[in-house]
């Protein structure tokens, strides 16, 4: 019984996940999982420059994928190579409010591709694991807006590719269902490239580069028994998301990229996160068990978004028809703080001709996952 991690601040979906490396207890497991998010954001009271809008729905619904193969190399090693989509956020708002200019659509999506090992020692009445991994990870965004007086939609579209890595610590004592892990992943920097494309204007897409970090991270979790069938859980993690705060996007050949040079971009203006999950799974017998879990999760925003805290419930049933064979069904729902937020300043003080204010209230959030794992 394994709990499912949470989506965290800012655009993590909680897929930056390497538990699956202690799930292998005989030679070869396999996993599979897909979950789906809704988180439902109405952005209401908008005004700025260009006058009062509309209310919007900000928010879009997305999926992510999960795949592991996991595998023990002798007594003391074990490997997973894995498949992640750690970083996503969709945002459609339409193009009927008075602020299109600044985004219809808007579209961050993630690539993980890895490698974890760990190394195994005797210690007490357990073992002790460094573990160790390297990844390429791959991200891309898009944006689409109005385009101001020519009329028609620009589209925004960079992408690139760079080096991620991990390392920690596990210390487990298999009798009593006990682990205790700290792992820290690497921030990850991008050199962005792509084009920004204006439907209304019969040229070619107008090449453009900028740049973006993904977030550091600490995340320290604990599982034990407490009881027969029953089992605890939780983490913490902390997000180094203020390194997330700005990507002005220029034209290839601007000296050096900055605000005021930019053609379009991304403003996040994160702050640092906190995570904090706890959780107990019971088995009723061999065949199925519960996971249920409570998360709090610090919001990311300092005010430019309206990525606020956010408490969320969980449940998972996992059922077990066949030795080798285990099947998850589950989901999470939740509140979205409420709060305010103003783009009406962009980063260096530069007034933003299309910026504007906008409050919103406690918004929903769930999702549901699916997952299935064989063991061989």
């Amino acid at each position: 019984m394994v709990p499912v991690a949470a989506a965290a601040g800012g655009y993590d979906t909680g897929e930056t996940d390497w538990d699956f490396l202690f799930q292998n207890q005989g030679a070869v497991a396999i996993e599979a999982a897909t979950r789906y998010f809704n988180p439902q954001r109405d952005l209401t009271n908008i005004t700025g420059a260009l006058g009062p809008s509309i209310d919007v729905d900000e928010t879009a619904p997305f999926m992510v994928q999960r795949y592991s193969i996991a595998a023990r190399l002798g007594e003391s090693v074990r490997c997973m190579g894995s498949y992640r989509q750690p970083w996503a956020g969709e945002a459609d708002y339409g193009s009927a409010w008075t602020y299109s200019f600044s985004a219809i659509t808007q579209s961050f999506t993630s690539e993980d591709f890895g490698l974890t090992c760990g190394v195994s020692m005797a210690l007490e009445k357990g073992k002790l694991t460094l573990l160790g991994g390297v990844s390429r990870q791959e991200v891309n965004y898009v944006l689409t807006q109005t385009t101001p007086i020519v009329g028609g939609t620009t589209t925004t579209d960079v992408s690139d590719e760079a080096t991620a890595y991990r390392i920690g610590l596990a210390y487990e004592i298999p009798e009593y269902a006990m682990r205790f892990s700290v792992i820290y992943n690497s921030q990850v920097d991008y050199d962005m490239t792509g084009t920004v494309a204006f439907s209304a204007i019969p040229a070619p897409a107008t090449p453009v580069f900028g740049s973006i970090s993904m977030p550091q991270s600490v995340e320290a979790k604990f599982q034990s028994g407490v009881a027969p069938g029953w089992l605890v859980f939780g983490s913490a993690k902390w997000t180094d998301w203020s390194v997330a705060d700005n990507m002005p996007l220029c034209a290839v050949g601007t000296p050096v990229c900055t605000q005021a040079a930019a053609l379009s971009g991304l403003t996040l203006l994160f702050k640092d996160t906190w995570t904090v999950t706890l959780g107990a799974a019971h088995q009723f017998n061999e065949y199925f068990s519960v996971a249920g879990n409570v998360t709090w999760d610090q919001g990311a925003t300092q005010g430019f978004t309206s990525q606020t805290d956010t408490w969320v419930a969980g449940l998972t049933a996992v059922l077990t028809p066949a030795q080798g064979m285990e099947l998850k069904f589950g989901g999470t729902a939740g509140i979205m703080t409420s709060g305010n937020l103003s783009t009406l300043t962009l980063p260096g003080g530069i007034p933003n001709p299309f910026g504007y204010t906008a409050s919103f209230g406690d918004d929903y959030v769930y999702t549901l996952n699916a997952s299935a794992v064989f063991r061989f």
